[in-house]
């Protein structure tokens, strides 16, 4: 007499393969995605790292120019007075137009007023971006729709040179901030006080002394 013995049934191997690759496309895809948003984050990094670099060196370039104001009133104190130009609209985008003498020439022997007139013109070139090269030598835009204003307040009728010298140098960022002028005494150029959030600016203050104004 023959037995049969019961048989097992054969295992499902195709769907078994189809459970492994739905895994596998599942482990793609989040791969896929976490790699996403990694590189969007690097470049949401990249970005904010080169607007903190122009910031940066908009603002190095603000105050390098700004003191160079100071500095062209100390070095001629009899005409500080001249150099006063409020802060109404501002010098730049070349409001000055062509200068009468040139007093880097060596054979131009400036006056102290026209040596005055010079440095004016010559400031407003270099908030336009004139003499700011790169590394080969070319001039670069500057700063963007900058503003500069020289304001100077004498000691009085009996020292009409010697007194408070106030620089602003004014520019629009590239994103708006919350530091944008917010009083009238130290907003430069045709700016409303506090209403534009994308204009920086970097005030400089000094004293000014002309020796001809104690002279006895």
């Amino acid at each position: 007499m023959t037995t049969l013995m019961p048989t097992s049934p054969a295992p499902d191997v195709s769907r078994r393969r189809t459970a492994q690759g739905g895994f596998a496309l599942i482990e793609i895809m989040v791969t896929v995605l976490v790699i996403t948003f990694g590189l969007i984050s690097l470049a949401g990094l990249q970005l904010a790292t080169k607007s903190g670099g122009n910031t940066s060196y908009q603002r190095t370039l603000a105050l390098t120019v700004a003191n160079e104001m100071i500095e062209r009133v100390s070095l001629n104190p009899s005409q500080a007075a001249a150099y006063h130009t409020g802060l109404g609209t501002g010098l730049g985008r070349g409001s000055l137009g062509a200068v009468g003498t040139d007093c880097t020439v060596a054979a131009n022997s400036c006056t102290p007023a026209q040596l005055a007139a010079w440095d004016l013109w010559n400031w407003e070139r270099r908030l336009d971006g004139a003499g700011i090269l790169d590394v080969n030598n070319n001039d670069t835009s500057g700063l963007l729709e900058a503003r500069g204003c020289v304001v100077f307040t004498s000691d009085g009728a009996a020292s009409p040179n010697s007194g408070q010298l106030r620089v602003i140098v004014s520019w629009r960022a590239l994103t708006d901030t919350t530091d944008a002028a917010t009083t009238a005494a130290t907003t430069c150029g045709a700016v409303g006080t506090g209403t534009d959030a994308g204009r920086q600016q970097v005030v400089l203050n000094s004293y000014v002394i002309n020796p001809g104004d104690y002279a006895p």
